[in-house]
């Protein structure tokens, strides 16, 4: 059965965290000469028609060209969300392809997920189309993200400890960034854009709690550039001073001085750990801080997109959190129980997720609940090789999980609602990403802090979401809005 180009974000099997495939493949797919695509294509097509005689049958193995043609276009023009869920909303939940070579499964079910993530984990993995594509190189190789196995197993162990529960709970690490952010909003009523704003926090956060120091890109707006050229910024001098941690540590031990150090960062805790493998902790450290820091800017910045145009929505996360007291601190635990609140963050998840597929390669032969037989239900066999492509950003607006009003901004519809496969923003199974808490209690803190602040939030953009792809889905025009305290 031949179906259009896996619903993903990668034109071709190679990524890294999701959504960052699209992230370092975007340039490559830029290069490619549009129109002489179209003209090749057509002229094959011509002659494809000649051979076959036009059987539709005959036609079905060539069907993957026009698909990415398409995709490209969709990516260039910044409507791929539409075309991917059109692309979807013509075929069964579970359909297939055979795209250069290797033979693809894209599907929206639940149960596919499920067995991908845990029923079946040993059987697919993630580094034949991450790491042995070379997509990082030359300035990554092994990390969380690109390995699988004992390779895998070492960096996991290497940077869980820093997302653990003492870490995620001190949301008094976030209050001076939050501080300065809310600072530089624009006088009431005046129209700004906050994404610019929330790229420069998230920047300032996250160097602090990798490398010990923060860039301090909202004091200095000079260094704000480094959140509009992330990759260019880790391929160059930031990336060359990670030897500084190990460097430090030779010059400390060859003089018999203690090891130990004040410093609790994670890159410090790191250099203990991989002393001597400058290019490994190099390695680590850019596969850590690429998805962590546009990640967190991106899911805050669509969440305030989306309060702002739901007024009522606002107000009942204001009442929820002036509810608190003024001044009653904003702990995890505190964030935690808020009901609105996190039904805001999960609600931003569903209509907007950051990794809108999860992509992984069959290391072994296996069997997938569903996706089989004429209807779709029977068992699905894969082979070692095959791809497996689970669109979420179709599976999260399904009706026949969600509802009839699935495509909107309701979040109430999370108050009550137990976990399920059908909604797994931060993954499942082994491989759940270790900073689900940590990214949850940043965003709800950064929302309460504004709902304090501001009794009011307007849209000052009549445009529709156009989704620009960076490492996740972003508004093409921005957040732009006006606050009144």
């Amino acid at each position: 059965m031949a179906s259009p180009v896996p619903s993903s974000p990668q034109l071709w099997p190679n990524s890294i965290f999701g959504n960052i495939d699209l992230f370092i493949s975007v340039p490559t797919v830029h290069d490619i000469n549009i129109p002489l695509l179209v003209l090749t294509s057509s002229l094959a097509a011509i002659l494809l028609s000649k051979i076959f005689g036009g059987s539709k049958k005959n036609w079905e193995p060539f069907l993957w060209l026009d698909a990415v043609i398409s995709q490209i276009w969709a990516l260039r023009r910044d409507y791929y969300l539409d075309w991917l869920r059109k692309l979807h909303a013509s075929r069964s939940k579970t359909f297939s392809l055979r795209f250069f070579g290797a033979r693809w499964f894209c599907t929206s079910e639940p149960e596919i997920l499920k067995a991908v993530y845990a029923t079946n984990f040993k059987d697919f993995g993630v580094e034949p189309i991450r790491r042995n594509s070379k997509i990082t190189m030359p300035f990554a190789d092994k990390g969380v993200n690109t390995t699988d196995g004992e390779d895998w197993a070492f960096s996991r162990v290497l940077i869980k400890p820093f997302f653990e529960r003492d870490v995620y709970h001190n949301t008094d690490r976030i209050a001076p960034f939050a501080d300065r952010f809310l600072d530089l909003f624009a006088k009431d009523g005046e129209t700004f854009d906050v994404m610019p704003l929330l790229q420069r926090w998230s920047l300032d956060i996250n160097t602090d709690f990798i490398f010990g120091e923060s860039l301090d890109s909202l004091i200095d707006p000079s260094c704000a550039k480094f959140a509009w050229n992330m990759m260019t910024a880790l391929r160059g001098a930031r990336l060359r001073a990670q030897s500084h941690p190990m460097d430090e540590r030779d010059r400390r031990q060859s003089k018999g001085m203690e090891l130990e150090s004040e410093r609790t960062d994670l890159l410090w805790t790191m250099a203990s750990q991989m002393r001597g493998d400058e290019e490994g902790l190099r390695s680590q450290v850019c596969l850590t801080i690429v998805p962590a820091d546009d990640t967190i800017s991106i899911f805050i910045s669509n969440c305030i997109w989306h309060l702002a145009r739901h007024p009522d929505a606002w107000g009942k996360l204001r009442q929820e959190i002036m509810a608190l007291g003024k001044d009653t601190p904003l702990t995890f635990d505190i964030l935690r129980n808020m009901t609105y609140l996190n039904g805001v963050l999960n609600e931003t998840h569903r209509l907007v997720p950051n990794n809108m597929t999860q992509v992984r390669a069959c290391l072994e032969d296996s069997t997938l609940p569903l996706g089989g037989g004429p209807t779709g239900q029977a068992p699905l066999r894969v082979r070692k090789g095959d791809i497996v492509s689970v669109t979420k950003t179709v599976m999260y607006r399904d009706p026949d999980h969600w509802g009839a009003d699935a495509e909107e901004f309701h979040p109430e519809r999370f108050e009550g609602l137990r976990g399920t496969w059908g909604f797994l923003p931060y993954g499942g199974g082994p491989r759940r990403c270790p900073a689900q808490m940590m990214v949850q209690a940043e965003a709800a803190y950064m929302l309460a802090r504004m709902a304090r602040a501001y009794r009011r939030l307007e849209p000052r953009d009549p445009e529709p979401y156009r989704a620009v792809m960076r490492i996740g889905p972003t508004n093409r025009n921005g957040v732009q809005i006006a606050v009144y305290k």
